[in-house]
């Protein structure tokens, strides 16, 4: 077997186990409730000690929020800067592939429960928000010298993106979901364009 092969295969067998983690989850908070369910009991259930539960995801409420496709999604989206495309139309592209990374169906199972468990959606926001607008700056960044006003800029762009996007989602999943969350999102970014417009 060569590297690659061997390297693919490890691949595989993490997307497996991360898969059948977090569809034990799901099934189980969906029977119990997400305050109910422990750690060591969706362990059990998919056949995985804690500690290996613990490598896939920091928390348990981390299972809900995609694993490593909403990282990775979020990553390739900031690595790639479509020609003509505004800082914002960036920013907010980067943020919504995270968002709607991985399997569609399991994703909206996740947000209806992060929509009855209010801790849930404090800890996306930390997740999603704040843990990533450093990348997001970063990436605005990258083509430019990192003066102190550009930086400025930068911050302050990714906080009001960011800040729309995270209203949006709010208001979808107190909606019950009505619509794209897609949709929400480009509403909200609207918006946002329409002030920036103005403010010019």
């Amino acid at each position: 077997m060569t590297a690659g092969n061997a390297e693919g295969l490890r691949a595989r067998k993490r997307r497996r186990t991360q898969d059948a983690i977090i569809d034990v989850a799901l099934r189980l908070f969906e029977e119990k409730g997400y305050d109910a369910v422990s750690v060591e009991e969706i362990a059990a259930a998919a056949d995985v000690s804690p500690r290996t539960f613990y490598r896939y995801f920091p928390a348990k409420e981390d299972v809900l929020l995609g694993g490593q496709d909403t990282g990775e999604a979020t990553r390739d989206a900031l690595a790639e800067r479509r020609p003509g495309e505004s800082d914002v139309d960036f920013v907010a592209r980067a943020m919504l592939a995270g968002l709607t990374a991985g399997d569609p169906a399991r994703k909206m199972r996740g947000y209806r429960l992060v929509q009855a468990v209010p801790a849930l959606q404090a800890r996306m926001f930390q997740l999603v928000w704040r843990g990533g607008q450093e990348h997001f700056v970063t990436a605005l960044l990258a083509d430019g010298p990192r003066t102190h006003d550009a930086e400025l800029r930068a911050h302050v762009l990714t906080h009001a993106v960011t800040d729309a996007m995270r209203v949006a989602v709010t208001f979808w999943l107190e909606s019950g979901q009505r619509g794209s969350l897609e949709q929400e999102c480009e509403k909200a970014l609207s918006f946002l364009r329409e002030a920036f417009s103005e403010a010019g």
